[in-house]
């Protein structure tokens, strides 16, 4: 019988936006300057534990909002997520580093956001560093670093977290063409090991990887 990774009931989501006003329209809309956009709504789902799912649509359908929700980044309006091991959240590419201290100073304080333990990291970080393959810059603040190699870090970090559940958000769009094959090559991997993967990219390449499921979701714009 297979074990749920993730329940998600009834789940809606809004946002407000302000509306554009001219001096006329100020006193109109003076008590009511905001405008709710519902990105998700009553959406129901549940992800099955080494299940991997896909999810696509157009700019503004909410994949990323969704992704955000399953991590806990923010919080539903209506609904509930109930989510069943840790998860390790690749979306904001950049969220949880600190850009003053060094690659490897990062790895160290992501890890003990993750819970890694020190005797764990130790014997890690090397793995991580060579992972990434940015050895020569690891000592490197990250405000030097490019899009690419911030990218690679993140991955790196996620690789070596022992994660139950990969929440994983268009970062196959930036970094090059061999980190990206290294990565995918991961979530194969993974799938095989019976890790749950939730991703969304529009890169075609990630057909050879045969999600379970493709979920397509539409915009609300």
């Amino acid at each position: 019988m297979k074990k749920p990774a993730i329940t998600i009931d009834n789940l809606t989501k809004q946002y407000y936006l302000e509306k554009p006003r001219t001096l006329k329209k100020w006193f109109r809309t003076m008590f009511a300057p905001f405008e709710r956009f519902t990105v998700l709504k009553n959406l129901s789902l549940t992800v099955d534990k080494g299940e991997f799912v896909l999810i696509t649509g157009p700019n503004g359908s909410g994949k990323t909002t969704l992704l955000k929700l399953i991590a806990g980044i923010t919080e539903p309006d209506r609904g509930k997520i109930i989510t069943y091991g840790k998860i390790v959240p690749l979306i904001e590419l950049g969220a949880g580093f600190n850009y003053e201290l060094t690659g490897k100073e990062n790895i160290i304080t992501n890890a003990a956001i993750l819970g890694i333990s020190k005797q764990t990291l130790k014997k890690i970080i090397p793995k991580i560093i060579n992972y990434s393959g940015i050895k020569n810059f690891i000592e490197v603040p990250l405000k030097r670093y490019s899009t690419g190699m911030l990218s690679r870090l993140a991955f790196s970090i996620a690789v070596y977290s022992d994660p139950d559940i990969i929440l994983i958000d268009e970062i196959f769009a930036v970094g090059d063409e061999g980190f990206r094959k290294k990565s995918i090559k991961y979530l194969k991997q993974s799938q095989q090991q019976g890790r749950t993967i939730i991703l969304t990219s529009h890169f075609s390449e990630l057909i050879e990887i045969k999600p379970d499921r493709v979920i397509h979701l539409t915009s609300h714009l």
